[in-house]
Order: C-alpha cells, then sequence, then structure tokens
C-alpha cells in the first residue's frame, strides 16, 4: 500500500498523446454532411491556406469524400496530407459551406496536433464557426481538440470547462460516440487531479460501450487503452489483484492483434503490478521484456518508467549495485523539461543511497536538481489538486541541503573553529549533567504518582465490584445493548460511555460494570470490536466496501482516525486492514 501511495501518478505513464486521442481517433472515422449554408464565413486562419499550384486545380473537382479519402490514406505523409487538407478546406471556402470549412479546420487540428497552440486555434475557430448551429459532430469535435491541447498546455481548469461543453453538446445531439469520447477525456482528467475512483467508473463505462458495438476487431487499440486506464488506475487505488485481472485481458488482446497496439506500456503496467503484488523476479522479467521493446522503438516516459521501476524491484531483491546502475540511468534521462512526479522515487532512493555512503557531493547535488524540478513542476501544477506527500517533500530537502552545504562547509575549515567545538563540548557536558539530575527526580515524581493513580484505580474497580445492581435493572441494560447492536448505533462517531449510558437512561457506572460482567471487557474494548467485526464482515461480503481507502474504511465503522481504527485492527485480527484486505477472498 506504501508504494501505491508514493506512486499516485504512476497512471500517467504512457504518453499523454496516445491516450488522450485514441478515443478521439474512434470518433473521427467518418465524417457525414448534414447541411449547407450560404451564410458567409470570416476566415480566421487565412495564413494557413498554403500556396495552392495548379495541380491543386485538379483537386477542387474532386468530391469531398474523395479529398477525405485521400487524406486519410496519406495522413502518414504529412505533405501529401496538408495538400488534400488544404484543397478540402479551399473548396470548402469557396462553396461557403460551413459543415465542410468545419471539417477542413478539424483536419488541420490534426496536422498540428505535436504543436498544441496552432492546434487550439484551429480547434477555436471549429467552436467559433459552428457554435451557433446543430451539425451533430460540430461544435463537439472543437470542444475536444480544444480540451486536448488546453490539458497538454497544463490548463486543466480549462480543458474541464471544455470538455463539459463539448458533452453538453453531444448529448444533445445523441451523438453517443462523441460522449463517450468526452467521458473518457474526463476520466483522464480526473486521473491528474487525484480523483481515481470516479475515473475508475467512467473508464468502466466506456468499457462496456466498446464491447457492446462489437469493435474488439475494428477499434482494438482502443480497447487496449481503456484496458490499460483500468489497470493503472487499479494499481494506483492499490487494488493489484484486480489490476492483475484487466492486465491479463490487455495483454492478450495485444498478442492478438497483428499490430500489438501498446504492447511495451502492456509489459510496463505488468511489471509495476507484480511489483506491487511483491513478486518482485516478476516485475523485473516484465520490465525487462519491455526494456528491449522501447530501446527499439520506444517513448521517452515509458523508458524512463521502466528503468525507475527495474530499479527498485531490485533493492527489494537486495542487488543494490545493479539497481542503483538503472536509478543513475534514470537520473541521466531526465532534466526540467521532462520532469514530472512520477519520476521522484528514482531520486529519493539516490539521494538515500549518497547518504549511506557518505558521498554529501552527490547527495548535495541531487537535493538541489530535485528542489529545482518540484519547483518548476509545482508551478505548472499550481491549480491542480495534487497530494504531494513523499519521502522528500520540499521543504525537507530545502531544510536538509542547508543542513548540508553547512557541514560540508564545516569540514572545509575546521581548523577555524576548534575553539567553538570545545565550548560546544563543555555546554553539551554541562547538559547531560543537569539533564541526568533531572530525569532522575522526574522519574522519582512519576513513580510516585503512578502509584497515587494506581491506588485511585484500585479503589474504583473495588467500588464497582462491591456496586450491586438490581436485576431488573441489569435485564433493561442488557436488551438496550442488544438493539445497540442490532441496530448498528456503535458505527456513530464519537460515541462516549457518557452519551451512550444517557441513552440508555441509566449511569455510565452500571453501565460500566454490566459490560465489564456479561462482555468480558471494558466499554472501549466492547466497542471497538463490534466494529472491528463489522468491518471484517463488509470485508469478506461487500466488493465495494473493499475498494474504499484505508481512512473511508475507518470513518465508515465509526472510529475518527486511521490511527486508532488500524491499532483496533491489528489487535482484533492480528493484521493491518490492506494486508487483510489483500490476502481476504470474497465470501
Amino acid at each position: 500500500m506504501q508504494d501505491c501511495a508514493r506512486n499516485r501518478n504512476m497512471n500517467r505513464i504512457a504518453p499523454k498523446i496516445v491516450i488522450l486521442l485514441t478515443f478521439y481517433i474512434f470518433i473521427t472515422s467518418n465524417t457525414s454532411v448534414i447541411s449547407q449554408t450560404d451564410q458567409n464565413v470570416s476566415d480566421r486562419f487565412k495564413e494557413t491556406s498554403i500556396h495552392i499550384e495548379k495541380s491543386i486545380d485538379t483537386l477542387l473537382r474532386k468530391t469531398y469524400e474523395e479529398l477525405e479519402k485521400e487524406y486519410n490514406t496519406n495522413e502518414k505523409d504529412s505533405i501529401l496530407a496538408k495538400l488534400y487538407a488544404s484543397a478540402y478546406l479551399e473548396k470548402a471556402k469557396k462553396e461557403n459551406n460551413k459543415l465542410q470549412i468545419a471539417n477542413g479546420y478539424h483536419f488541420f487540428c490534426w496536422l498540428s496536433a505535436n504543436d498544441f497552440e496552432k492546434s487550439l486555434k484551429y480547434a477555436d475557430s471549429i467552436i467559433e464557426l459552428t457554435k451557433n448551429d446543430k451539425f451533430k459532430k460540430y461544435p463537439t469535435r472543437g470542444y475536444l481538440f480544444r480540451g486536448f491541447n488546453l490539458f497538454e498546455l497544463n490548463k486543466y481548469n480549462p480543458a474541464l470547462q471544455s470538455y463539459i461543453s463539448g458533452l453538453k453538446h453531444a448529448e444533445i445531439m445523441n451523438d453517443t460516440a462523441n460522449v463517450i469520447a468526452l467521458k473518457h477525456n474526463i476520466a483522464l482528467l480526473r486521473n491528474t487531479l487525484g480523483e481515481s475512483r470516479e475515473a475508475l467508473k467512467e473508464y468502466f463505462e466506456n468499457l462496456k460501450f466498446i464491447i457492446k458495438q462489437d469493435t474488439l476487431d475494428k477499434f482494438r487499440p482502443h480497447y487496449v487503452t481503456t484496458l490499460y486506464k483500468i489497470s493503472s488506475t487499479y494499481n494506483e487505488l492499490g487494488v493489484a489483484d484486480s489490476g492483475y485481472i484487466y492486465i491479463k485481458k490487455m495483454i492478450r488482446s495485444t498478442l492478438a492483434s497483428k499490430k500489438r497496439y501498446y504492447y511495451p506500456e502492456a509489459l510496463l503496467i505488468s511489471g509495476m503490478n507484480s511489483y506491487l503484488r511483491k513478486d518482485f523476479q516478476a516485475a523485473i522479467d516484465s520490465l525487462h521484456k519491455a526494456e528491449g521493446i522501447l530501446n527499439t522503438n520506444g517513448v521517452h516516459s515509458s523508458k524512463v518508467m521502466t528503468n525507475l521501476w527495474i530499479g527498485k524491484s531490485l533493492l527489494q531483491l537486495n542487488k543494490k549495485e545493479n539497481a542503483f546502475n538503472y536509478l543513475k540511468k534514470v537520473d541521466s534521462m531526465i532534466d526540467k523539461s521532462n520532469y514530472t512526479y512520477s519520476y521522484r522515487d528514482a531520486f529519493t532512493l539516490l539521494i538515500d543511497h549518497y547518504k549511506d555512503v557518505d558521498n554529501k557531493d552527490k547527495q548535495l547535488e541531487l537535493m538541489q536538481k530535485l528542489i529545482q524540478f518540484d519547483s518548476i513542476t509545482s508551478a505548472k501544477h499550481q491549480k491542480l489538486n495534487v497530494n504531494l506527500v513523499k519521502n522528500y517533500d520540499t521543504a525537507k530537502l530545502i531544510k536538509e541541503k542547508d543542513l548540508l552545504i553547512q557541514d560540508i562547509q564545516n569540514q572545509s575549515q575546521k581548523t577555524k573553529f576548534q575553539y567553538i567545538i570545545i565550548g560546544i563540548l563543555i555546554l553539551l557536558i554541562t547538559s547531560i549533567i543537569y539533564y541526568s539530575f533531572y530525569k532522575k527526580k522526574k522519574l522519582a515524581y512519576l513513580r510516585e504518582f503512578d502509584e497515587k493513580l494506581k491506588h485511585i484505580e484500585t479503589k474504583k474497580i473495588k467500588k464497582a465490584k462491591d456496586l450491586e445492581i438490581d436485576p431488573k435493572v441489569t435485564k433493561d441494560i442488557i436488551k438496550k445493548l442488544e438493539r445497540f447492536e442490532q441496530n448498528l448505533v456503535f458505527l456513530n462517531t464519537n460515541l462516549t460511555q457518557t452519551k451512550v449510558a444517557k441513552s440508555f437512561k441509566t449511569n455510565s457506572t452500571y453501565l460500566s460494570k454490566i459490560i465489564n460482567t456479561h462482555k468480558k471487557k471494558n466499554f472501549a474494548n466492547y466497542l471497538n470490536d463490534l466494529r472491528i467485526e463489522y468491518c471484517i464482515k463488509q470485508i469478506e461480503t461487500n466488493p465495494k466496501f473493499r475498494l474504499y481507502s484505508v481512512k473511508s474504511i475507518a470513518n465508515e465503522v465509526g472510529f475518527n482516525s486511521v490511527q486508532s481504527f488500524s491499532s483496533a485492527f491489528h489487535k482484533k485480527t492480528g493484521k493491518h486492514p490492506s494486508e487483510y484486505i489483500k490476502n481476504r477472498p470474497l465470501q
């Protein structure tokens, strides 16, 4: 569970452009003409029209369907694709056909997919052109591309607003395919914001839609991508066993295709999942396979993550020298332009390593680098609700860096500070003598206090034992305790013995004695045992309950803090909640 918490951003491993656009490809395979208009359309992007030579005249005589087919056929050849897209757009403008102009801008959105600012302008052009019309695919496609480009530019709130606007239009037009695409991208954004459970629900909705369409052959990349997101989100939530189920489906589907869509990413996420399930050798095997493929033709972020997780797995197998070679490789691959929080473990582990071997220079170098990277990344994500609880948060790193610099300076100037050191030693010795005297005095006081406290407690217990309670009162309280258990009143938070006694119309002394006598435990243990027994029953019978975080489960069964819940759970079962959930099958 700790590794899951430290790597909540692992679901952004695969290149974002591949993941975000996969579903978009799904809904843009066909373009249909719904209506035409004679209204003049202002051209906001005259500069995008390339110089059309005489051969373009021939292209302008082709139909829109023919030009689009040629564009799709030559989409990998940017020059030819741009030629056909330009002819398409030129033809549409000459005919003042608003829908086809939007289609032309849509082609240029794709042609500019790696230039987010430029692609954003085309998306805005689509929206402005069609926002007052009722085309089925427009302005939805503009909002979808606008959201994608804003996401890539780290403008998350405007991206979400764009997706919501597109979704509203798609639902009005009953455009099911675009609804699914927009929900998928909103789910990705939820992941970025840390709302993993909500994102998981939407991924499953998309998966059901794809299966219903019988698209597992025609649209296999989209099926595989959705399985990837479900798997990585389960990993993030710490439900590694569920993630493993969908990873197996993903790999089977990938291998069934000649093109093997996202096979290295499948191996990478499989390796991470094996690590979370503590099968470290299996993790290394999968990651090495991914490494071999990625070295030939891989995306930078996937290569970085592969090396990082191989290093982490080797550390778990106590192969430190080999592990740190991989972590150093990660360090060499990262600079301030490509750093993300997903890579942070490589630096913290290396800092620990150099601290252990007393290499202060390398330790300081990595600290300074990590502080700089975190600062830049924090600025990019300042509007995000991202959890940055790490082993080395920035404040701690800055403090440690300052101490390390001071230590290095002290070592190089020892002779200048000898008298200061002698003075400190004298002060320290004096403090130790004083502390020893103070500690002895304090211990004597504490012993005396404990004896008095024990005496008081003994008197209370004796008084409680000597207390006689009317049998009718006892019977009445026992019945109320039964109702208290049957109605699950014990799940309420902030219950105290005094409050329960008041609700039973009795006093705390009577209630305490009856619980001690008939339940063989004090009130606190009685209450905790009821809550833990209920919790265990829910874990064993309720699948949804198992997906809750430990904090949510604690609140659900009446505990005010995770610490008190975990302590009570461990006392009752001998295991911590996360460990129990992982190893306990549903009944």
